[in-house]
């Protein structure tokens, strides 16, 4: 599988940044890129960001876009260089966008659903999306071991991602394209 797309994972949290007026709460942020991912995935046969899942307490995760936005130290500077060109440190549960967003990283996929994600998800703070989330298979699956001990991770199978969850508009794919959509992603692997 290909790697990491972290340029793409920090300018999905700029271009969210940017939608929210300069600034968004970090989980929120974190949650509009999973879902972002999940449609994508559903809908053309790869996620945009090609981020590493897991379930925790508060839903799915993007593992690297998490790290983006705490800055983690276990990226190389080349990846941190990046990241500070366009998102700031986090502070009080936000980060802010230094820069423009650079939509040559997108592709038109990419960017159609980065904005069809928003335009459903956009009003909701990072509360609803943690709750919303919590309704789809690939985070169900590890529910009754998360309730048990919530300080605990699970990694996610992509897999689950084509398992129907809501059937809300991003995620209301017909069979035939989920298959499509299914097969091209198994033969990228």
């Amino acid at each position: 599988m290909n790697s990491f797309k972290f340029k793409k994972a920090v300018q999905a949290l700029n271009y969210f940044a940017k939608l929210e007026g300069g600034e968004i709460n970090y989980m929120k942020a974190g949650k509009l890129v999973y879902l972002s991912d999940r449609a994508h995935l559903r809908t053309y046969g790869r996620t945009i960001t090609n981020d590493k899942y897991v379930a925790m307490k508060n839903g799915s995760v993007p593992s690297g876009t998490k790290d983006i936005i705490l800055k983690s130290q276990w990226f190389t500077s080349d990846i941190i260089d990046y990241s500070n060109q366009f998102l700031s440190e986090p502070k009080n549960f936000k980060i802010s966008s230094v820069g423009d967003v650079d939509e040559k990283v997108f592709s038109k996929t990419d960017f159609k659903i980065l904005n069809d994600i928003y335009k459903y998800y956009g009003d909701k703070d990072q509360y609803s999306l943690s709750y919303y989330s919590h309704h789809f298979p690939e985070w169900m699956k590890f529910r009754k071991e998360l309730e048990a001990d919530p300080g605990r991770s699970f990694p996610i199978s992509l897999e689950d991602f084509f398992k129907d969850g809501l059937k809300d508009e991003p995620f209301s794919q017909s069979e035939e394209l989920l298959e499509l959509s299914k097969q091209e992603f198994q033969h990228s692997l």
